[in-house]
């Protein structure tokens, strides 16, 4: 009798062992844009990855850029005591008492489109994983391409993102400049900022192409940028004096770039930016398997007219790479 009731007693535990390993992990996603075309991408990768890996998934975020409703938002997710978090390092020094609350209370952090600072291959605030756009390279293809395009014309640039502060964007401005100031005759005119506001960029660059209109580069890097930029240069009339460069897929950019209103795109892989930590932390909270890196380039490509409609799958199929 005895025999029988141990041998069930290690049955049922065996059952509760299992039952706990099946039971759904819960991961929260604090995107900077809760309604935008480019992050709306990123939560169908991150959505598609929680079906996929049986996760119980929160999708939030602010409006408009509001960095202080993001921490926020991080750390109700803390205080829900969530496994696994997704968030963007916006600014990556205010971010760092909240990525230490989070490791001391266990939720594990995947950074996403901007990481903290990093030296010696060391992440100054608590991480598991970074996943997004490698800055420098998608800057230095998208300059390449300009100068391609130009054929040796010398670039008068302006160039447009959200924020100031903003660490991916000013990354990125700075590879861009870092090739085209090696051509002869290059002049930086302005830098400027939008705020992610469609209203705001158009304005600002009514009254720059106003106040230079000698120039012939527009670089957006952020979203608003390139279709704002489209507009009111057919407003003006300069359309075929100026290669606008955009970032990212929107549909509004991917119209102007089959009217050759907009040069090309370099656009993000943001349904990997949502996928690819889902798995990283699945692969670390079930399995305790570290990642093999410490920092994964989700990818990017530049769309033009010629590879508008194929340019997707190129982008999956790296997702399949990046994750073998």
């Amino acid at each position: 009798m005895k025999k029988v009731v141990s041998i069930l007693f290690c049955v049922l535990l065996i059952a509760g062992i299992c039952s706990a390993q099946e039971k759904p992990l819960r991961m929260t996603f604090v995107t900077p844009l809760i309604a935008h075309p480019v992050w709306d991408v990123a939560r169908e990768g991150f959505e598609d990855a929680c079906k996929e890996f049986n996760v119980e998934c929160q999708y939030t975020g602010p409006q408009t850029i509001e960095p202080g409703t993001m921490i926020n938002q991080m750390e109700t997710a803390i205080v829900e005591r969530v496994d696994g978090l997704i968030t963007m390092a916006m600014n990556p020094e205010s971010w760092g008492p909240t990525l230490k609350k989070a490791e001391k209370a266990g939720v594990t952090v995947v950074l996403v489109g901007s990481d903290v600072p990093v030296e010696n291959g060391i992440p100054k605030y608590p991480r598991l994983a970074y996943v997004g756009t490698d800055e420098h390279a998608l800057g230095v293809a998208g300059a390449q391409e300009i100068v391609k395009a130009l054929k040796g014309a010398a670039p008068k640039v302006i160039t447009m993102q959200s924020t100031m502060d903003a660490a991916f964007a000013n990354k990125t401005r700075d590879a861009y400049l870092e090739v085209l100031s090696q051509q002869e005759g290059y002049e930086l005119l302005a830098m400027e900022d939008c705020q992610s506001d469609m209203l705001i960029a158009l304005q600002k660059w009514e009254g720059l192409m106003k106040a230079h209109p000698d120039f012939n580069v527009a670089i957006g890097v952020c979203g608003e940028c390139g279709p704002s930029a489209a507009k009111v240069a057919k407003e003006m009339g300069i359309t075929d004096k100026l290669l606008i460069m955009s970032i990212d897929d929107v549909a509004e950019t991917m119209d102007h770039v089959r009217n050759d209103m907009v040069m090309g795109t370099m656009a993000q892989n943001f349904y990997g930016i949502g996928y690819q930590p889902v798995k990283l932390l699945v692969d670390y909270l079930r399995d305790g398997k570290k990642p093999e890196k410490d920092n994964y380039d989700s990818g990017s490509i530049f769309v033009s007219k010629e590879n508008i409609d194929t340019y997707k799958e190129e982008l999956k199929k790296s997702i399949e790479i990046t994750l073998k």
